[in-house]
């Protein structure tokens, strides 16, 4: 069956083949006193602006082996019948039950063996009334024969007739063709993720491609003159190693992503830029930790350019670029692992997952009551790193200004303050965006 023929998700065509293009949007910085006053936006504000910019990314044939994991765009019938032919489903004589009727043990009936069929040999002629076919377990059956009588139940008289003292059943000892699977058989719907297992469906009926949406790809690199990589050596005080290229890292990962980490990269706009530059041509989205002082003079004649202070923690300063002709979307995080991890799921995680047609914000969310007053300020949403117990009762981990990544460790969930609240007293009802990464990671492989 032709991979384009199948039927495909709907809503899939060429308008969906990734960042949406606004001929009419200009870039923000039109001069220095724009740059001074970016645009103030509330986090549902900026996270409807990011995923403006984005659509689910346009799916493509693939090989099978390279699809666990995805998710399929089309729906997959059997176009055959397995077993393709009838075979017998044990050693024996294969006959017409019409002239087994009446046979007893003390009254056989006599057919006179008329061919051998092995597992290797073609079906043979069809059989005639009065005969019988001596055949071997999984061969083909000729026309004619309508069951199997197994060799025991059977004796061979040395004039070539076979002696048969009991009747049988109409399909009696036969695997018949489409008895296992009938040709037209739905096996697979677009929409599901697909497993080890439905590769095996997909082989079993003979597809070697089928239409997939691809993983979006993802380039991640972090901006800072005193982080250095894990695994070298520290050799000023001011240095410390850094951890959220390895978090942002693993977290797109996680949610369905391919990523390539390039590391750090130097607090120099021209650097920047030219890494940036270096991996568009590979990249469906661009996250940079870190660097948005940099960011006009790095996005200067690379594409359209959007900078917001966002409610969120602490003021989070969020930059959106889209670079290129094709708009490819680069979102600049916050500085520190924390920061910007929280920034990720409540920003890059939803434009990862419209990528992927998912929906934007499935992250699981359980309710909550928190044990201690935690203090917020009104106007923005924070997003707490805390651990949620079976009985729901929700501790704040770290302290408000952590950037350990030690304190994500310890916590499982993000208590999430909306920004109309002025703090929240204890025993105040908070939800609570689950942390289920390890659940996620090993369901992305």
């Amino acid at each position: 069956m032709a991979l384009f023929g199948r039927k495909t998700t709907d809503g899939d065509s060429a308008a969906d083949a990734g960042p949406t293009t606004d001929a009419t949007t200009a870039p923000l910085w039109r001069d220095e006193e724009a740059a001074a006053t970016p645009t103030r936006r509330t986090l549902e504000e900026q996270r409807s602006f990011l995923l403006d910019k984005v659509g689910a990314l346009r799916p493509f044939g693939m090989q099978i082996w390279d699809v666990p994991g995805l998710v399929l765009c089309e729906d997959i019938e059997s176009d055959l019948d397995l077993p393709l032919v009838t075979t017998a489903r044990v050693d024996g004589w294969g006959v017409r039950g019409s002239d087994l009727v009446g046979a007893t043990e003390q009254a056989p009936k006599r057919l006179f063996v008329v061919d051998t069929i092995s597992v290797s040999d073609g079906p043979g002629r069809p059989l005639v009334s009065g005969a019988a076919v001596e055949i071997e377990e999984g061969a083909i059956i000729p026309e004619g024969v309508d069951a199997v009588v197994p060799t025991a139940a059977g004796r061979l008289a040395e004039d070539g007739y076979v002696e048969i003292g009991s009747e049988v059943r109409l399909y009696q000892n036969l695997r018949r063709a489409g008895s296992e699977l009938a040709d037209g058989t739905p096996l697979l719907r677009a929409g599901e993720v697909l497993t080890p297992r439905s590769v095996a469906v997909l082989a079993e009926v003979g597809l070697d491609k089928v239409l997939v949406r691809p993983r979006p790809r993802v380039v991640v690199l972090t901006v800072g003159e005193s982080l250095v990589a894990p695994g070298q050596a520290l050799t000023k005080p001011q240095q410390r190693y850094d951890s959220a290229t390895a978090l942002i890292t693993a977290a797109a990962r996680a949610d369905g992503a391919t990523v390539y980490p390039l590391g750090i990269v130097p607090s120099d706009a021209a650097k920047v830029k030219q890494a940036i530059s270096d991996q568009q041509i590979r990249a469906d989205l661009l996250v940079v930790v870190g660097g948005g002082e940099l960011i006009r003079d790095v996005v200067d004649g690379l594409g359209e350019l959007d900078e917001a202070v966002v409610a969120i923690n602490r003021e989070s300063r969020v930059a959106y670029a889209g670079l290129g002709d094709t708009r490819t979307p680069l979102i600049i995080l916050p500085a520190g692992v924390v920061s910007s991890y929280v920034a990720y799921h409540a920003l890059v995680r939803p434009v990862i997952n419209k990528l992927n047609d998912v929906d934007p914000l499935s992250a699981q969310r359980l309710e909550g009551r928190l044990a201690e007053r935690l203090d917020a300020p009104a106007g923005l949403t924070q997003f707490v790193p805390a651990i949620r117990d079976e009985d729901g009762t929700v501790r704040p981990v770290g302290g408000a200004d952590s950037e350990l990544a030690w304190d994500l460790a310890r916590a499982n969930a993000l208590a999430v303050i909306p920004e109309d609240w002025d703090g929240a007293a204890a025993g105040s009802a908070v939800q609570c965006i689950v942390l289920d990464d390890a659940h996620t990671a090993a369901s992305a492989q």
